[in-house]
Parts: C-alpha cells; structure tokens; sequence
C-alpha cells in the first residue's frame, strides 16, 4: 500500500509539473511579439471576412485586368511602337499570371487588332474602367484598419485612379530595367562568349529580384494611400514584406501545381485558363488582405492599442 500511495503522490506532482510547465511555456509564447502579431492577424482576418473580401477583390481585377493592360499599351506606344509594347508587356504580365499566358496574350491579341489606335478621352476611359479593382482593394483594406471610407467620391476615385496610373509607370520602369538587363547581357556574351552561362543566371536573378521589388513597391503604395487614416511607412513595411514574399511564393507554387497536379480541363473544358485566373486573382487577393491586417495589427501593438479597437482618423 505505501508504494501505491507513493507512486500516486509521485504521478500528482509530475502531472502538477507539467501544468506549470505548459503555463510557463504559454505565457513565454504570449510575450513573443511575433506569436502575438501573427496570432492577433489571423483573428482579424477571421472577423473581417477576410475570405469573402477576397472573392469581391478577385472578382473586381478579372474585369479591370484588360481595360489596365490596353491603357498601359496605348500610353507605352507613345513612347515605342503598338507592336513592341503590346510584346513585352503581355510577355511581362503574363509572368503575373500564372496558368493564363495564353490567355492574357490571345485576348488582348484579339482585341488590339480589332479596336485600332486610341485617343486621350479613350485611354482615360480604360483605367477609369481598369481602377474598379482599386476600389474593391480600398474596402478590403479599410476593413483591414476597421475604418469607414466616408471621402466624396470624386476623391475616392481621384485616389483610385492615381493607383492605377502609378501601377503603370511602375510596370513601364519594370519594362525598362528588364531590357536594359537583356541588352546588357546580350552585349557581354557577344563581346566575351565564355561568359555566357554566368550572364544567363544573373539576368535571370536580377529579373527575379526586380520582380519582388515591384510587388514589394506596389503593396506598399496600397497600404499607405488606400486606408482612411493617417498611416506610417515603419508601421506598413512588415505586411508590405510578407504579402510581396508570400505573393512570389504562391506563385511558384501555383505555377508548379498547374503543371503538376491540376485538371482543371476536365472540368471546366475550354474555360479552364479564366478558372485558372480566377483562382490565381483570388489567392494574390487573400495575400494582399493578409498583409494589410498585418500592418494593421502592427502599428496598434507598436501604439499599444487592443485588437479591434477603431482607429480615428
């Protein structure tokens, strides 16, 4: 009997230990800073509707996609020829895109061919009709800082606008850099052969990089300028990061999912590129939303505000 009144103490106090343990263990994961932003993002998300915010966004940049691209193709041909700045830009968006290439390049194609050249009023017309999608990110985004847009439209849009406009100059500067790289390239191995496989490989890491860097960009401007409220680049930079991160991440991913596991042909027949899209457009959406509740979440901790809590402007 003495031995089974010790092992029953014995077990009592290892359990008592194990509490305490785990207690420890979970108050030290509380005081994690990172744990906590991550853990404070998902619950925003969550209360945010997050998921169903992203289908409206997705849905918004499926019919504002062509409308930017031709408005991006009709300013770039002010600058090189119709032919050569319908080639890269499609060829450099398409890169965005992944699993809808053909696509992207058939349609627009098609339609260049078909609508000849634009006038002012006309280009003005497509990223007035390409800047919707702005708009569904601006909701998710004020969501995101639980802040009401209560601007006049003419401002909204006004704002909507310049984002879509500044989308282009930075895809104009991408274009440029990617053909300076090329040039480069082509120049040095012509002038030292040798040099060739070196070159290939850098061109390409420097692409790779300039990528990141214009989506880093992008998801930076939109924190910054799209919420009602007052924001700060130290507050905006950590969501800025992880959405550019996540977004070259997932496409990589979804480009080798596509090609390694999907049928989507044999469900969806002839529509299976748009589904593609669709899924892609809805994904990078569910990314940008991530990263914005980030930066939410980071600038109320930094400021030791409670999660949830309005901020005013």
């Amino acid at each position: 009997m003495p031995n089974v009144f010790q092992f029953r103490e014995s077990l009592i106090k290892y359990r008592h230990t194990l509490a305490t343990n785990a207690n420890y263990a979970r108050d030290l994961i509380g005081h994690i800073f990172v744990v906590r932003l991550l853990a404070r993002t998902l619950h925003e998300m969550s209360a945010d509707d997050a998921t169903h915010m992203a289908a409206g966004v997705a849905y918004y940049m499926l019919f504002s996609l062509f409308p930017l691209i031709l408005g991006l193709i009709a300013v770039l041909s002010f600058f090189v020829d119709d032919a050569t700045a319908q080639t890269q830009l499609t060829g450099w968006i398409s890169g965005f895109l992944p699993g809808s290439e053909e696509l992207v390049v058939s349609n627009i194609n098609a339609v260049v061919a078909f609508r000849g050249a634009l006038g002012l009023f006309a280009v003005v017309g497509l990223f007035w009709s390409g800047s919707a999608v702005f708009g569904a990110i601006t909701r998710a985004v004020n969501r995101a800082w639980d802040v009401v847009d209560d601007r006049p439209f003419y401002v909204t849009k006004l704002r909507q606008l310049m984002m879509a406009v500044a989308t282009g100059i930075l895809f104009a500067l991408s274009l440029t850099m990617a053909a300076v790289v090329r040039t480069a390239g082509i120049i040095t191995t012509t002038e030292v052969p040798g040099l060739q496989p070196l070159i290939n490989t850098g061109s390409l890491a420097m692409l790779q990089i300039g990528s990141f860097l214009l989506v880093l960009v992008i998801f930076l401007l939109l924190y910054k300028y799209l919420p009602n409220t007052k924001t700060y680049w130290s507050y905006i930079w950590p969501g800025a990061l992880l959405g550019a991160s996540l977004f070259e991440l997932a496409k990589n991913l979804f480009l080798f999912y596509l090609n390694s596991f999907a049928s989507f042909e044999n469900v969806y027949g002839s529509l299976a590129p748009v589904v593609a899209m669709l899924l892609w457009a809805y994904l990078s959406s569910l990314i940008l939303i991530l990263g914005a509740e980030l930066s939410s979440e980071y600038g109320r901790m930094k400021r030791g505000v409670e999660r949830g809590v309005l901020i005013h402007k």
